[in-house]
């Protein structure tokens, strides 16, 4: 099989695929011969002996110059940058290997926000030593009630993550599924016709969901309102999912707590955004599956499904 590859970024290093990542691929199916090109110039002149494909995107044009194109895989755990009508005889997968290491980033800004971390760092030159002003500030994960707006496979690396410190799990599909096995008897999984009623006993609100018109504004002005003061919002699904107005007026009001976003209606995020003098904020730039083995784990992931696709 010929795989050619076209995963390059200028924004990270993590997410360029190497002649590294090329050795492991190829020693973990002897049956393959990658190419890895680094412009999309070489990459479409060179499609035409290409049974399966690596890539961020893929132009529309560029079918008719690959006649043997049987897969197009991506390492990205959306589709919507993949805006393109596929073939029918051609398979296209997305990845699910992300949720490892977005549970690190978000468990980490729980815990920066719950036990104050981030409050303490902003403001130590402003004090000679804080300490009544940050016993108004800290609390603890134990006991408090953690939704996840879209409970699949990084919303389960969340909720398991999370779950030895004590935290109360509410997970949200559009459809039910059985309970994990850690979950004990006061975690739950509801539906979204259910997220009114557990918002106001939300601490801890995280998002995880696909860009479409389903999504879009999901979380706004009213439902913003339904939460407490003591809570926190979580973004690291796509931007569209909260109205962002909405959230610039919470937070300017302390209505909430606070707001970790990796994700934005417009990426990247404009330097004039209102959003970055929030209050109580902590923004990262799309940047919360990003690891050293970002690409190692895709690889991972893409040579199980290849063997369940050559020998099926």
């Amino acid at each position: 099989m010929n795989i050619g590859v076209l995963i390059k970024s200028s924004g990270s290093k993590a997410l360029n695929f190497s002649e590294e990542h090329k050795g492991l691929l190829e020693n973990a199916l002897p049956d393959v011969d990658v190419t890895i090109y680094d412009n999309p110039k070489s990459f479409k002149e060179n499609l035409k002996d290409k049974d399966i494909i690596l890539v961020w995107n893929f132009n529309s044009n560029w079918f008719k110059k690959a006649p043997n194109l049987k897969w197009i895989a991506t390492p990205s755990a959306g589709t919507d940058y993949m805006n393109l009508k596929i073939p029918e005889h051609i398979l296209f997968t997305n990845s699910s290997f992300h949720g490892e290491i977005m549970a690190e980033t978000v468990l980490g800004v729980m815990l920066g926000f719950t036990r104050g971390l981030f409050w303490i760092n902003k403001y130590q030159d402003e004090f000679h030593w804080p300490r009544k002003e940050y016993d108004n500030i800290a609390r603890t994960l134990r006991g408090t009630h953690l939704v996840i707006l879209g409970y699949g496979h990084i919303g389960n690396h969340i909720a398991k993550v999370a779950k030895p410190f004590g935290v109360k799990i509410i997970g949200i599909k559009r459809t039910l599924i059985e309970k994990p096995n850690f979950f004990d008897k006061t975690d739950k999984i509801i539906t979204i016709e259910n997220l009114n009623l557990v918002l106001p006993k939300t601490d801890h609100l995280v998002i995880v969901l696909p860009r479409n018109k389903s999504t879009d504004n999901i979380i706004n002005r009213e439902r913003l309102a339904l939460l407490p003061k003591t809570a926190y919002i979580y973004n690291i699904g796509r931007g569209n999912a909260i109205e962002e107005d909405a959230l610039i007026e919470v937070l300017n009001h302390n209505k909430i707590s606070g707001a970790y976003l990796d994700v934005f209606q417009n990426e990247p995020l404009e330097k004039d955004s209102p959003l970055r003098k929030c209050p109580n904020i902590f923004i990262t730039p799309h940047s919360s599956a990003i690891a050293p083995n970002y690409l190692d784990l895709f690889i991972k992931e893409f040579v199980e499904k290849y063997k369940k696709w050559i020998y099926s």
